[in-house]
């Protein structure tokens, strides 16, 4: 009970105490005088009563934990901006699927992957009857785009035209080439092992290999391997990649090798028939065409038995 709603009471009580003729005030005059200003046992304010402070009557109920609401359904619509990971559609099973631009949570929400504006659109190319979410970068884009379009990216960049390169001559001012390429070795070389050996600016007549190219060539420590048998797997496949390539070479040599037998032969089949037709000329040359020598005689009829 508040003091300050019994100060008007007990000022009324005191003020008719004061005015009574009696010299001593007894318990029963001062109860007549409480109960004349309504101050007793029928007040409420004297006694502390209370009252409900919420409504009944189903007007306000508080909620359980089992019936908080999902809070399912669109959580963007359409052309509205979203950037990347805001939240478009929460749903409960496929009934969206993720388009252009979005992706799909394990329960089948719908996020943005890019920042751009939001479309809910149909692709009969993809399926039939399935609904798609997407997000495109320009606001009057839409979707889907037409079949075999480029596809568009956002790198958050300006766009600035890239200049062609200048066009090296093949001759430098003195007259050598500016670039040499140097092939691998072998009957086969692998395109691996060509050289392209640049000339320098500095100079007209000296060649230098470009620095990436030489960075290529070095060979960095390989990172040890967690297992036993990852690396004896490794091991095994280095081994037979190493055999093959010996194994090339070796063919390679035997080819080369058959080559060089084939081509000496050919030159001693050439040089024979040189010969021969040298020997057919001067043979020619002795005995010309027109002049005929001593003829022999007829050979004489055999006798039958």
């Amino acid at each position: 009970m508040r003091i300050a709603q019994l100060q008007r009471p007990l000022v009324a009580a005191a003020s008719g105490l004061t005015r009574s003729s009696a010299p001593a005030i007894t318990i029963r005059q001062l109860l007549d005088v409480l109960g004349a200003r309504r101050i007793g046992a029928g007040n409420a304010v004297v006694e502390g009563r209370r009252y409900a402070s919420v409504k009944s009557q189903g007007m306000y109920k508080l909620r359980d934990s089992s019936t908080i609401p999902k809070k399912l359904g669109a959580k963007k619509s359409g052309d509205s901006y979203v950037i990347p990971g805001n939240i478009i559609y929460k749903q409960r099973g496929t009934k969206w699927f993720p388009g252009e631009n979005c992706g799909m949570g394990r329960d089948h929400t719908i996020f943005a992957l890019a920042s751009g504006y939001v479309k809910y659109y149909r692709d009969p190319a993809r399926h039939p009857k399935r609904q798609y979410i997407g997000v495109v970068f320009n606001k009057e884009d839409k979707l889907p785009y037409p079949p075999h379009a480029a596809r568009k990216r956002k790198l958050n960049m300006v766009a600035s035209p890239i200049p062609a390169p200048p066009q090296e001559p093949a001759l430098s001012p003195s007259g050598i080439p500016t670039a040499v390429v140097r092939q691998g070795t072998g009957r086969r070389p692998h395109p691996r092992d060509e050289r392209v050996i640049k000339l320098r600016q500095d100079s007209s007549y000296a060649y230098q290999e470009e620095n990436w190219r030489l960075g290529t060539l070095v060979r960095t420590e390989k990172r040890k391997m967690g297992s036993r048998r990852v690396a004896m797997r490794h091991r095994r496949r280095r081994k037979i990649a190493i055999a093959r390539e010996m194994r090339a070479e070796r063919e390679d040599k035997i080819a080369r090798r058959k080559e060089a037998l084939d081509a000496q032969r050919a030159a001693r089949v050439r040089k024979m028939r040189e010969y021969r037709q040298r020997r057919k000329a001067e043979a020619a040359a002795a005995n010309p065409k027109g002049a005929q020598g001593p003829q022999s005689p007829p050979p004489a009829p055999r006798a039958e038995a």
